[in-house]
């Protein structure tokens, strides 16, 4: 990961080895991600829009801290489009902050996102 920050996480995976799609989240790591700012953060983590027929959708993941093996076990993965943050549609950089403020109090994460198409979500319970 370079000394990038990432939150460590707990991740709920069925014995059969899929992707995590929930899990925990310290607070205390949580907390130092947020101090060192969404500009770090986004270091890891390469995006497009992702448009159909002229309509935002969310941002499309090309590249999500590929080195990091925290990343590599969700189900979030590169070619998904995240829609929203805690119900936050990030379209704007006012968006994606206002997201990012959230979670110092936010007692979950919840990223909704598309993958093939299909709806689906990560959900990761905030825990001191």
């Amino acid at each position: 990961m370079a000394g990038e920050p990432a939150p460590s996480v707990s991740a709920a995976a069925p014995e059969s080895a899929a992707p995590a799609t929930n899990g925990t989240i310290v607070r205390r790591d949580l907390l130092a991600v947020l101090d060192a700012g969404l500009g770090r953060f986004l270091q890891g983590v390469s995006t497009e829009p992702h448009m159909e027929q002229g309509r935002f959708l969310g941002f499309r993941i090309l590249r999500l801290y590929p080195e990091d093996p925290r990343f590599r076990a969700l189900a979030l993965q590169p070619g998904d489009t995240v829609t929203r943050v805690n119900g936050i549609v990030i379209e704007r950089p006012e968006h994606a902050m206002q997201a990012w403020s959230s979670l110092r109090v936010a007692s979950q994460l919840l990223v909704e996102y598309l993958h093939e198409g299909e709806a689906r979500e990560l959900r990761f319970e905030i825990v001191d």
